[in-house]
């Protein structure tokens, strides 16, 4: 920390604004010097800026709550110490109150940007494990053009970790979203052309925007059976996202597409600025915002910004991620991982069968998350069918006996049925937050026997838990 902190202060030393100042203390740093300096983001510091965790200042020392439009912010070195050790030490707290003596799985090195890197953040999902924990294990026990499978395939955390290995790997979910999200990541792009297609979209996405008027708006009518995106839109929100959806389809890459497009949306709704994650109800009134330093903020009211940054940053994350993936097959399906003939969709796909060499899933909590129901945005905009019906152990059953009996016999089904496809050396890893204890029998009922348990503490997943807890990695194989 010290030699960084010294490599710091001289970069800014040699600033201009260090020497016309005179910071011989070198106590201001700019936004993106901060975040080198803690290995965040500069939307992190930004982000404790907001929530006033620290102080803003202007270049002459003084604390503001607003910059002069092309002028730099700084923060305080001191204070962003100062502010990082005390969250350390609670952090600290929090983790030894889990007593897992072995935190090797917990990744706290790792900076936010690293668990979000390239692909990884398309989309946003809750409820997905990090990359590095994939990384962790696959690394270890997966040798390149062998088959690995995700029944519980998400966003596709899985098959994006594999492909980076040339490791072959199969996903399947119950939802079609989820489809799209692991295939917009996965699908080996013509960089040029798809860099192309989002560019072209998106100005004509811009060019229909400037021409809105407020006459134009407001005869705007809402398509027949929409109550949901009429309450969680404004109408010009809403216009420029139907716009954008309706012009996908002439284009190649329209998964990759429609990502940008439920991205923008999600981020546009009519909701409070700091709950973006998992607003309950519309805002349609200025409200006081606790994330930015109190001040009075409106609900936004168009979504071209959000369709443009998205765009760009969509871009730039799969050219990342081509420069790291292998040329290795995948194959994303949308079905139910309890009777899907994973062989018959391998020989439509790929034109042969072959046993999968090993799992790496993490299925659902009990009652922890509606996953339909947490993207509804997307598939009110996209129109495509929602199967919560299916889902397994989803929030709105509830976290009760029943509904872990329910859960139990389900997740069994969905590993006799994959066990059907695996080698008899199969390596299989299940991620579980198992505080109801029911794997054991899961995995007895399975036809599988434990050969490890690892245990990791892991940090709040979902915006507003700060509850740590500890899940479980259960290595099976089959007997």
């Amino acid at each position: 920390m010290k030699l960084q902190l010294e490599s710091v202060a001289r970069r800014y030393a040699k600033s201009r604004e260090a020497m016309l100042h005179g910071y011989l203390d070198y106590d201001l740093l700019t936004i993106s010097e901060a975040a080198d300096l803690l290995g965040k983001s500069v939307h992190n510091i930004s982000y404790l800026i907001n929530y006033k965790r620290i102080n803003k200042y202007d270049e002459k020392g003084n604390i503001v709550k607003k910059i002069e439009k092309g002028r730099p912010a700084y923060v305080s070195k001191s204070e962003l110490i100062d502010y990082w050790k005390k969250w350390n030490h609670n952090l600290k707290k929090r983790r030894e109150s889990l007593n897992v003596k072995d935190d090797l799985l917990a990744f706290y090195h790792v900076s936010e940007k690293e668990r979000t890197k390239h692909v990884h953040r398309l989309h946003p999902y809750l409820g997905k494990f990090i990359p590095q924990l994939v990384e962790h294990f696959v690394s270890k026990d997966f040798s390149s053009n062998e088959i690995i499978l995700d029944p519980f395939m998400g966003s596709g955390t899985t098959l994006v970790v594999a492909s980076e290995f040339g490791i072959r790997s199969i996903g399947v979910d119950i939802s079609e979203f989820n489809r799209i999200i692991s295939n917009g990541k996965l699908m080996n792009y013509d960089l040029d052309k798809v860099e192309s297609e989002i560019r072209e979209i998106y100005d004509l996405a811009e060019n229909f925007s400037d021409s809105l008027t407020m006459s134009i708006i407001e005869k705007f009518e809402i398509p027949l059976n929409k109550d949901y995106l009429d309450a969680w839109f404004a109408k010009r929100t809403l216009m420029e996202l139907l716009f954008y959806r309706d012009l996908i389809r002439k284009f190649q890459y329209q998964d990759v597409l429609k990502l940008i497009l439920t991205r923008s949306a999600r981020s546009s709704r009519l909701v409070h600025h700091y709950d973006i994650a998992t607003p309950n109800r519309p805002v349609t009134e200025p409200y006081t915002c606790r994330k930015h330093q109190d001040k009075i903020c409106t609900p936004i009211d168009r979504a071209i910004g959000k369709l443009r940054v998205y765009s760009f940053d969509t871009i730039e994350r799969l050219r990342q991620f081509s420069k790291l993936r292998k040329s290795t097959k995948y194959m994303v399906l949308q079905g139910d991982s309890r009777h899907v003939d994973i062989l018959k969709e391998m020989t439509k796909t790929w034109g042969k069968r072959e046993l999968i060499n090993g799992i790496f899933t993490s299925p659902p909590y009990v009652g922890q998350i509606d996953y339909h129901e947490q993207h509804r945005y997307a598939y009110e905009l996209l129109d495509i069918d929602r199967n919560d019906e299916k889902e397994i152990g989803p929030k709105r059953n509830g976290k009760g006996r029943s509904s872990q009996a329910r859960y139990q016999n389900d997740i069994t089904e969905v590993f006799v049925n994959m066990s059907k496809y695996l080698t008899s050396k199969a390596r299989i890893f299940i991620v579980a937050n198992d505080k109801f204890e029911l794997y054991p029998k899961i995995i007895s009922d399975s036809n599988l026997e434990v050969t490890n348990i690892f245990e990791r503490p892991v940090e709040a997943r979902t915006e507003g838990d700060k509850a740590p807890y500890s899940e479980k990695v259960f290595q099976c194989r089959v007997i």
